[in-house]
């Protein structure tokens, strides 16, 4: 696969002679290099001054790890994501849960 974004970058003019089926392809490209984006930052968010005390490292999960751990199934899980507030949204299809918040969710939930 030939990788357009960076011949569009280079020369914005040569949009206006795309042809669809490349339009198309760039488009998928950069929605590819947008969800990496957004998985490393949500997986990886950037650091704030440090604050003495450690705080757990966070990571997102796949839903299938979030719903063993909560011990429901999938399909309760995705029915109630939008609720849940250790749910991130990556991309209108990506669905993960933020381990940190999880635990949270759990410890409060037993209280």
């Amino acid at each position: 696969m030939t990788h357009l974004l960076p011949v569009l970058l280079a020369d914005p003019d040569r949009l206006a002679d795309l042809p669809a089926e490349q339009a198309t392809a760039a488009l998928i490209e950069l929605a590819a290099i947008q969800t990496a984006l957004a998985a490393r930052l949500h997986s990886n968010p950037p650091r704030s001054a440090p604050t003495g005390g450690k705080q757990p490292e966070d990571r997102l999960l796949t839903p299938a790890q979030a719903a063993e751990r909560l011990g429901v199934t999938l399909r309760w899980l995705y029915r109630r994501a939008d609720k849940l507030p250790f749910a991130r949204r990556l991309s209108r299809k990506m669905l993960r849960f933020s381990e940190a918040g999880l635990r949270q969710y759990m410890a409060e939930s037993k209280a």
